[in-house]
Parts: structure tokens; sequence; C-alpha cells
């Protein structure tokens, strides 16, 4: 089966969370903390940035954010298996 999706969520260390495009590779919601256990700063263009206490948090503050930054309705976002479940 092939899944295609808008967005996709990128991890590139254990505090660096990055929501982009599929298509466009445009980087359009970041999520980063100090270190594992702190809290998640989550930053996307036009809006204010969020706090989120956990990763699962981190997660859907990236898809939310993205959703009012683009000011769209709606929008498919990939997220890797077993993300949520680590630290």
């Amino acid at each position: 089966m092939d899944v295609k999706c808008d967005h996709q969520i990128n991890v590139f260390d254990v505090n660096t969370m990055i929501l982009a495009d599929t298509n466009t590779t445009d980087r359009i919601a970041f999520a980063t903390r100090t270190d594992i256990g702190q809290p998640w700063t989550v930053t996307a263009s036009g809006v204010p940035d969020v706090t989120a206490p956990d990763r699962p948090s981190a997660i859907m503050a990236l898809t939310e954010q993205a959703l009012a930054s683009l000011s769209g309705t709606g929008y498919s976002t990939l997220v890797p298996t077993g993300l949520a479940d680590q630290p």
C-alpha cells in the first residue's frame, strides 16, 4: 500500500522534532526541548508558541500549530511508528 500525506514529522535528535511539507520539504512547525524530561516548546510562523509537557503532547501541538499557521481546514500528517512512546 502506498500512503501519501501532506506533512511528516521528522526527528533530528532526542530533543528536536520538525513537521515538514512532504512535497516541498518546507519546515512548518518545530518542537524543541533542552533535555529529556523537560517541556517542549512548539513554534510555527504567525502563531504564538505553545508548551507541551511530553512527547505525545508535543506531537499533537506540532499538528495543531501547523494547521493554525497554514490556516487550512485539514491536512494529513505522517507520524513515525513508536515516536509517541519515546521519552
